[in-house]
């Protein structure tokens, strides 16, 4: 016999669906985080699954009513697609090729089985947005920790008489199969075998307000998503594509850009560092002394945020620090002989830093030094006459 599993695991959901009911060896295993199947089906666009479903019932009238083997063909063929498009299709995929089998070996095409399967079919275009909306129903009352509180449990039983909702527009429970069996080594779990797509946005809900589990809409991407740690996380961990980040990376970088926006430490450190980080590209600061100029800023910023040092003295700093390796000996004389600086420090503006290291050239008589000169170069500076 077919069947269709669904348990939860820690922070996981997993899917087990097998069509020829081999139990333990099924043919599709899926694992998802938890409620992202649910979550999901949220986002589902109904409209463009509509015309599938539509093709796929057709298809299986004919083959029921008429051995049509070519119209089984493109039912299967279409099932398959619409299973890729969401894991709760993948049943109806199952279901269908268990009883195309089943009709081959025992030969009763056009049993209830086959109408119950057709039926469905047929529901399933009016009955999923009605699913969704009901489901963002329970959202708002009940799991949405900004607008229902913390406390499913409390918001359930406020909301629900028995099994039944007191508001129309909720989602209504109804008895689901569910099993109690071993689902990994050392471990049992309840599990849902699962006999339509009804059944397993039910076991969802209830699974939510039995683990008093909240969600939230994301600050970033604006998809609703389970609090199964931190009740005040504002960003999702939800899937993505290949290559991009989660948003509580993205959340995590906007936080800490934002804290430190208002700090002039900080503004002042990331002012200079990308300044010099810029050097490397130009080819005026080799990567090693500009990883050992921004080791000694860590350390003089960190004692600015620590009150040792001023901050007008940490920005001081930042202007007159150089690391000296950056200039090589062979271009130092390029430097000084087209700025022939004095030797007298007075007569001019210069960062102290630079006095211990520069080979300082008598001025010629008629040589001035102007301001633009603090910012080293190997190339002759017009700035020096």
């Amino acid at each position: 016999m077919w069947y269709a599993k669904m348990y939860f695991s820690e922070n996981r959901e997993i899917f087990q669906y097998d069509s020829l009911g081999m139990q333990g060896v099924p043919d599709v295993q899926r694992e998802l985080p938890f409620l992202e199947s649910l979550l999901s089906f949220q986002e589902l666009d109904c409209a463009e699954v509509t015309p599938l479903l539509q093709c796929i019932a057709e298809d299986w009238s004919r083959f029921i009513a008429e051995d049509d083997r070519g119209a089984l063909e493109s039912a299967m063929k279409k099932l398959g697609e619409l299973a890729s498009v969401h894991i709760y299709f993948q049943l109806l995929y199952v279901h269908c090729y268990y009883r195309q089998t089943a009709i081959f070996i025992r030969n009763d095409r056009g049993s209830a089985e086959d109408a119950q399967i057709l039926d469905e079919l047929h529901q399933l275009p009016e009955q999923l947005p009605l699913y969704q909306q009901q489901v963002q129903r329970f959202f708002d009352l009940i799991l949405d920790v900004d607008s229902a509180g913390r406390e499913p449990q409390a918001q359930a039983a406020k909301n629900y008489f028995h099994d039944s909702p007191k508001d129309p527009g909720l989602f209504s429970f109804r008895p689901i199969p569910l099993s109690f069996e071993p689902v990994e080594p050392g471990r049992c779990s309840p599990v849902l075998y699962s006999s339509g797509i009804r059944d397993m946005i039910d076991y969802s809900l209830r699974s939510c307000v039995e683990r008093n589990i909240t969600v939230r809409r994301c600050k970033n991407c604006g998809r609703w998503f389970p609090q199964t740690g931190r009740v005040s996380a504002e960003y999702c961990e939800r899937p993505v594509p290949r290559g991009e980040q989660v948003c509580r990376e993205i959340g995590a970088f906007k936080q800490w850009t934002k804290k430190r926006s208002d700090d002039p430490i900080f503004k002042a450190y990331r002012k200079e560092y990308k300044r010099r980080f810029a050097w490397i590209k130009a080819g005026r600061i080799s990567d090693e002394d500009f990883y050992a100029w921004s080791e000694q800023a860590r350390a003089q910023k960190k004692e600015c945020d620590e009150g040792t040092i001023a901050l007008e003295d940490f920005q001081r700093w930042l202007k007159e620090s150089l690391s000296v390796g950056s200039w090589s000996n062979d271009r130092l004389p390029t430097l000084y002989l087209y700025c022939n600086l004095p030797q007298s420090a007075s007569a001019i503006t210069l960062p102290p830093s630079w006095l211990s290291w520069l080979p300082w050239q008598p001025c010629q008589p008629d040589s001035t030094y102007r301001e633009y000169c603090n910012t080293p170069s190997a190339d002759p500076s017009p700035a020096c006459t």
